[in-house]
């Protein structure tokens, strides 16, 4: 029959229906008008899925290539693929969040998080009070999440008329954090953990998702080389991905709340990794607002000008913090601020949600 998808594609391209085509084709080829239809989708289908299945295989190619150093020209030559095709793959990939560091024609896929200032600034109304839902280390995928309790904390801020949640970290439980991890978590790996969130993150109409990353999610990073905010955020436009452990949040031009996912360990007073990181800022440094993850407590602190909050969990204790006895305060907060003309603070509280019984096997 030759290659009777160009001819029909060529046809069509002339202004030809569906069926003169067909009808033009089974004249020549002498067969009926119905098998010309069925025969061009199915090479049409074909053809398709050869096509996604070539794009696929490629991107694969390029992320092994990239474990270890590589020029540009060599991943062209091994793979057989144009500087223009390699360069569109490339950025296909760090728009599924894959990061790669590139310099003088060599590229590496990074597993190691580096460090940026995250700086974002809020539309602000002029409005004299300003409130918002906070909430940290959710632990998606943990055997030990409290999703029920998440869902109802969203139930209370959109009761509340809450539209923006800043959430201070460690959405998934990730991987390999430490020997044993694996027998913690339900669903493993970078993928399949990024696509939980995707569909099982509380959605409510009218409330907004800002959030960072913490040491957890990193370790999608260091194990492949895979940030998983990016994608999260592409597929959940209420999501909005701030940055890796660390963001600035003008919620005014005179007041800024950063969102801390710090790297220590749980301190002996409940305060202590509060101050310090606040005593190591310089003046011009220091935020109005500190909301700061990791430690899963809750706590209120006004120390050096800066209204400190431990933003809590939504994640019950799990076998490893109680060997190392460390609680879980699980819950969120509704923190009201209230700013002058020029939007300088002026007042800051908060409330705290808590909840007192873990919900077991809640997945």
């Amino acid at each position: 029959m030759g290659d009777f998808v160009f001819e029909f594609d060529a046809l069509r391209k002339q202004g030809k229906s569906v069926e003169e085509t067909c009808d033009i084709l089974a004249s020549k080829y002498n067969c009926t008008p119905g098998y010309i239809r069925k025969k061009y989708y199915l090479k049409k289908n074909k053809q398709a899925k050869q096509k996604t299945e070539k794009s696929f295989n490629i991107h694969e190619s390029v992320l092994k290539l990239t474990e270890k150093e590589i020029e540009l020209h060599t991943i062209c030559e091994r793979i057989g693929i144009s500087e223009r095709q390699l360069a569109a793959t490339i950025e296909d990939l760090r728009d599924s969040g894959f990061v790669f560091t590139e310099y003088d024609g060599k590229i590496k896929l990074s597993k190691t998080v580096i460090p940026q200032d995250n700086i974002h600034e809020e539309k602000w109304d002029g409005s004299k009070i300003i409130r918002f839902g906070a909430v940290s280390d959710v632990h998606f995928c943990s055997k030990y999440q409290q999703r029920t309790h998440l869902e109802t904390l969203y139930d209370i801020f959109r009761r509340e008329g809450i539209t923006t949640v800043y959430n201070a970290g460690d959405l998934t439980d990730g991987f390999k954090m430490r020997p044993g991890h694996e027998h913690e978590i339900f669903v493993h790996g970078a993928d399949d953990q990024e696509q939980y969130v995707i569909d099982n993150y509380p959605k409510r109409e009218g409330i907004v998702t800002k959030l960072i990353l913490g040491n957890h999610d990193g370790s999608h990073i260091k194990n492949g080389g895979h940030d998983i905010g990016v994608p999260i955020a592409k597929a959940r436009p209420d999501m909005e991905y701030l940055g890796m452990y660390n963001a600035k949040v003008y919620l005014t031009p005179n007041c800024v709340l950063e969102i801390n996912h710090p790297l220590d360990g749980a301190s002996y007073a409940l305060s202590y990794t509060l101050q310090k990181y606040i005593d190591s800022m310089s003046g011009g440094e220091k935020p109005n607002i500190l909301l700061n993850g990791h430690h899963h407590k809750a706590m209120y602190i006004f120390y050096r000008n800066v209204h400190a909050f431990e933003a809590g969990t939504l994640c019950a204790q799990t076998p490893w913090m109680k060997g190392k006895r460390i609680a879980a305060h699980v819950g969120g907060w509704i923190i009201e601020v209230h700013v002058n003309d020029d939007g300088t603070i002026s007042r800051c509280k908060g409330e705290f949600i808590p909840f007192y019984r873990s919900v077991e096997h809640d997945y």
